[in-house]
């Protein structure tokens, strides 16, 4: 009887905790010096911007919305995403590759499209 008291309180205590390594959400906008006037400003005055926040990705006539938060964990991160782009009708489903290379900043690859990065903090 002790031993299951044991084991009911080891498996509470680790639903409680979390997973030890569980990265939170990706937090503020990344982008490349154009991205980070519009995440800061709110207004665009040039078609080379790219903005990153957990929720998706922006460029200039195009956007995609991630179906999970992108979090700040470091590697590679492929996302479900619903993708537009300007003057085309619809959305589509893709698989957005995001990777965080550290100091690097971050690198995003949306099927058919060339890498965009590196990504650094808008602050």
């Amino acid at each position: 009887m002790r031993s299951s008291a044991a084991l009911i309180s080891l498996v509470v205590a680790t639903v409680i905790a979390g997973p030890a390594e569980a990265a939170s959400a990706l937090v503020g906008s990344w982008g490349n010096d154009a991205g980070c006037v519009v995440a800061n400003a709110g207004y665009q005055d040039g078609d080379d911007y790219i903005v990153l926040t957990a929720e998706g990705i922006e460029t200039y006539g195009s956007g995609c919305r991630f179906a999970q938060q992108l979090t700040s964990a470091p590697g590679t991160q492929s996302l479900d995403a619903t993708c537009s782009a300007e003057g085309e009708a619809g959305t589509t489903a893709e698989t957005v590759v995001v990777t965080n290379r550290g100091e690097g900043g971050f690198f995003v690859t949306i099927p058919g499209l060339e890498e965009m990065g590196p990504l650094q903090p808008c602050s």
